[in-house]
């Protein structure tokens, strides 16, 4: 069976549609592998790196990026790296006003029984918060 790694130009391909030749050939790919006939890899880089590009770049907002990856995440013909980590630093970053990168910190930090050293005032004060509920 064919095995892919998908980078984040294919994922950005198939969730933005602005190229539609190539949102086709993920589109493909992706029925492909719901029908089981090819195993898709994405990386823990790949699907941060996704999230701000639909964020920044194509300026979505945080609500429908959001929804993007739950839908990935949720999509059982997908292998995602530390996907176990990474469903819950995205309901931290849908929730609050920080990043996806330092809700992944945050729930790292958590899981591993760690304090975080930073000067975000932001994610200082949740893991503050959140030390004190433990």
């Amino acid at each position: 069976m064919e095995n892919y790694q998908l980078d984040t130009n294919a994922l950005l391909r198939y969730l933005a549609h602005d190229i539609p030749s190539k949102y086709q050939k993920v589109r493909y790919l992706f029925n492909k592998a719901k029908n089981g006939q090819v195993t898709l890899n994405i990386c823990e880089p790949v699907f941060i790196e996704t999230a701000v590009m639909l964020k920044q770049y194509f300026k979505f907002p945080k609500d429908k990026v959001v929804d993007f990856l739950h839908d990935l995440l949720n999509a059982s013909y997908l292998n995602i790296e530390n996907s176990s980590r990474l469903a819950p630093a995205i309901d931290i970053y849908s929730q609050n006003s920080i990043d996806l990168v330092d809700a992944i910190v945050l729930v790292r930090a958590y899981i591993n029984n760690q304090q975080i050293f930073t000067f975000d005032s932001k994610l200082s004060l949740l893991a503050s918060s959140r030390e004190k509920a433990n």
